[in-house]
């Protein structure tokens, strides 16, 4: 049984005349065992996804279950048993701590909201997963403005990891770091992960991440899932026409034998519009079924790619 799982889901945003189609028909699983990562574009609704799995947004149709009961639909109990077994990183480390408190309160505020330990406790579980995740006792009295990047999304992954989530949602936590820091954060989050059943849903655009961490992979263009399977067969042999373009992106990625293909580019927003495929005007296979009829997600070779190609 998956521990977070969606069915179908659908979340919608209007832009003056434009109706953006933000997640659409968004199904995925994800249980203890995983590291799962989403890649795509930005703008393509991974982090409207993020808000959806933590109850932050209500989606417009669709359901999302924990083990098996729907979030929006939960008791009292329930919804607490939630709360604390959901962690969430956010992208911006800094706007996501609250600068009027120090860091030793940042981190054991869910441990005082959920009412479950001593002070005592509280105190000696909060300066040890700081310690794990590599922050110094000396830093406990600071505030986020005195801390570096790195140190605040240190800080940001120990306030989620605080009450020992069963499911991470880390959204972009990455991005902002230089590569030193990339990988160091990266390693402690496998350790970790490593040590508990914890599984973790890593939302990025650095593909190079994704392939050195996932096991398993979705590839999201414009609110929909192109392609989703093992992250080391979708990066053998890619399927879908948009994931062949994201992997030829990546610096250095086959390229003695990678052919020229169009760059990676902002979509136009008539690509919203269409009434078929989102990307059909950067495509070079689209055909005319695929301007007015959207592809089913068929499985096709052990993973799910939407495209009239197969």
């Amino acid at each position: 049984m998956a521990v977070l799982k969606t069915l179908n889901l659908n979340k919608t945003f209007k832009i003056r005349s434009l109706k953006i189609f933000a997640v659409e028909d968004f199904n995925i699983e994800i249980d203890t065992s995983d590291f799962f990562a989403l890649v795509g574009e930005s703008g393509s609704g991974k982090s409207t996804v993020a808000k959806l799995l933590m109850r932050l947004s209500k989606p417009d149709s669709g359901r999302i279950l924990f083990k098996d009961n729907d979030i929006w639909q939960m008791n009292k109990n329930d919804l607490i048993n939630f709360k604390q077994s959901i962690g969430l990183v956010f992208q911006d480390s800094y706007a996501s701590l609250n600068p009027r408190m120090k860091i030793m309160d940042i981190v054991q505020e869910p441990l005082k909201i959920h009412k479950k330990f001593s002070v005592n406790e509280i105190k000696f579980r909060t300066i040890e997963i700081l310690k794990n995740i590599g922050i110094d006792e000396i830093m406990l009295e600071r505030y986020p403005h005195q801390l570096s990047g790195g140190q605040r999304q240190r800080v940001a992954i120990a306030r989620a990891l605080i009450l020992e989530p069963e499911i991470l949602i880390a959204d972009e936590p990455l991005s902002a770091l230089d590569i030193s820091l990339q990988a160091s954060i990266l390693n402690q989050l496998i350790g970790i992960k490593k040590n508990r059943e914890m599984g973790i849903l890593l939302i990025t655009h650095d593909l190079n991440i994704v392939r050195a961490v996932s096991n398993r992979l979705a590839v999201m263009h414009l609110g929909r899932i192109v392609e989703k399977g093992q992250t080391k067969d979708i990066f053998r042999e890619p399927l879908h026409p948009y994931t062949k373009i994201l992997l030829n992106s990546i610096p250095g990625f086959h390229r003695r034998d990678r052919k020229k293909i169009p760059k990676i580019s902002t979509e136009d927003k008539s690509s919203w519009n269409l009434k078929g495929c989102r990307f059909f005007n950067r495509c070079d296979y689209k055909m005319d079924i695929c301007r007015d009829n959207i592809p089913e997600l068929k499985t096709i070779e052990g993973r799910k790619v939407r495209c009239f190609l197969y």
